[in-house]
């Protein structure tokens, strides 16, 4: 019994382990947005800033409703276009 103990513990953690792997190898993956995605988006986790101006790459990480994250790559005009026309 008292050997049985650890090697549960050890399955166990590596379950864990390989959970954790496949969730970040999928966070990985950037889909790119077009007009047809849908979007079901429960929380936003990340945005990246738009110091450019004029229209550049922008990407948003998010979970959806079925609890899975995704990174979504889109295009949005920049925010540091202040004066200039």
């Amino acid at each position: 019994m008292k050997s049985l103990l650890p090697a549960l513990f050890l399955m166990t953690l590596s379950g864990v382990a390989a959970a954790a792997s496949v969730d970040n190898a999928s966070a990985s993956n950037v889909e790119d947005y077009t007009y047809s995605t849908p979007l079901k988006i429960a929380k936003v986790l990340n945005m990246t800033n738009g110091d450019y101006c004029g229209i550049g790459t922008r990407e948003m990480t998010y979970i959806d409703t079925s609890n899975v994250t995704h990174t979504l790559r889109y295009q949005a005009y920049g925010d540091s276009c202040i004066d200039q026309n």
